[in-house]
């Protein structure tokens, strides 16, 4: 029985079945599957059938800091669009590669950067060889308080060892540089999303919201590097630091080509 003691657990406290009972039907339910599943899955089919809500053991909670967020699309399936997103959450053990659906779930995500959150009711799918979380409209996100976990700086799996190994492996990651070279420029933007405007028939195009007035952002563009190479870098929008032109930075962000695309300064230390 120590198998399934943790689904025995679950029908004790929702049900008033005995264990004598509850051990009998799992047994009916083998015979009844030509012995080929092992008593385990067949607690779950019992618990199943009595009612038992067995979410927090077959998908138990998923906790982390939100370290990644792609951009929101749209479903082409089905009758009506739903929006969508990719996220990587991450742990003290492990990155978890997610994709929300629904206008609820998009917004709590897309404003969660670093925070802790909380994914419970998910469903497991394999894309591309890689497991997948999916976060549907009946999952259910919550911001869990920030002394939940460590600091996001203070999770290894957060941690890119090098520029290189960044490279290579894709995805969002928080490293240590040295900064060699800056230059700022500006450009227009959208007021709501900031990205680059075209401007198309004397009119400043947003390619999500459409004709907008344009504000003025910056682009700073960095030479970074550590041990393993030299990399350009790019920084959208105000600078916590005046210039980071020889400083010890910690930054998060990922590689797009061979450019690294920077989403977050943390700290920035200039050494006398």
């Amino acid at each position: 029985m120590s198998e399934y003691n943790d689904i025995w657990k679950a029908v004790s406290e929702q049900t008033g079945i005995s264990r004598d009972d509850f051990e009998e039907k799992i047994k009916q339910t083998i015979e009844m599957m030509d012995g080929l599943i092992l008593p385990r899955a067949a607690a779950i089919i019992v618990a199943r059938d009595l009612g038992v809500d067995l979410s927090q053991i077959l998908t138990p909670a998923i906790v982390g800091r939100v370290i990644e967020v792609g951009p929101v699309r749209k479903s082409t399936g089905g009758r009506e669009e739903t929006k969508f997103c990719i996220f990587v959450v991450v742990n003290e053990k492990e990155r978890i590669r997610c994709v929300a659906f629904g206008d609820k779930n998009v917004d709590i995500v897309r404003d969660a950067d670093d925070k802790v959150i909380k994914i419970t009711n998910y469903i497991i799918a394999t894309v591309k060889n890689q497991d997948l979380v999916r976060v549907t409209e009946n999952s259910k996100i919550e911001i869990l308080p920030d002394d939940t976990l460590p600091k996001i700086l203070d999770l290894p799996k957060a941690w890119a060892s090098d520029l290189k190994s960044a490279l290579e492996m894709r995805g969002t990651y928080i490293i240590k540089v040295g900064v060699i070279d800056e230059e700022i420029t500006e450009y227009f933007a959208c007021p709501i999303c900031k990205k680059r405007l075209d401007f198309i028939e004397s009119n400043w195009v947003c390619p999500e919201h459409g004709n907008v007035e344009p504000e003025t952002r910056k682009i700073h563009h960095y030479q970074i590097a550590d041990k393993s190479g030299i990399y350009p870098a790019v920084y959208f929008g105000e600078s916590p630091y005046d210039s980071l032109y020889k400083r010890i930075v910690i930054m998060k962000g990922y590689f797009k080509g061979e450019e690294f695309q920077i989403s977050k300064i943390y700290n920035a230390i200039k050494k006398q």
